[in-house]
């Protein structure tokens, strides 16, 4: 009995342990820590979707932030989007454009968790503007794309 227990016990903490270690593989990108420490500071907006909206477009995560004045923040944005791109097995496709030794803007397609497709876009916009945005769910590029460019 004690040993069936045991087993019972041992399985139920490994599952645990697995759960959570998918949690933060999720959460796990550098750039989450961005949205923590800079959503509620001024000259900084937070937007994140939640509900019907984000079931329309296919998505079940949506965050960004938008700097008015990003140079205060810049160099770290930078570290971390470098960091979430160089780890092993983390993206699957990359387009950026750097100017004079600076990211101005960036797409990463991260690779799938949970069957969930990810997106990480930066884009530095006009006098010191800047848009991080961390995107999940169903929907493939295409999609993304349409939503991004799609004529207003």
């Amino acid at each position: 009995m004690k040993r069936l227990l045991y087993k019972y016990v041992l399985l139920l903490s490994l599952g645990l342990c697995l759960s959570s270690y998918r949690l933060q593989a999720q959460e796990g990108l550098q750039i989450s820590t961005l949205f923590e420490k800079y959503g509620d500071r001024q000259n900084v907006t937070m937007v994140e979707l939640n509900g019907k909206i984000l079931k329309s477009y296919k998505m079940s995560k949506y965050r960004s932030l938008v700097f008015k004045d990003v140079t205060p923040y810049l160099a770290e944005i930078q570290k971390c989007l470098k960091h979430d791109k160089e780890q092993p097995g983390q993206v699957n496709k990359t387009q950026e454009v750097i100017e004079d030794g600076i990211l101005r803007s960036a797409y990463y397609q991260l690779h799938p968790s949970d069957g969930k497709q990810r997106y990480i876009i930066f884009k530095l916009g006009k006098k010191n503007t800047a848009t991080l945005v961390y995107i999940e769910g169903s929907l493939n590029e295409e999609e993304l794309m349409n939503m991004l460019y799609k004529e207003q």
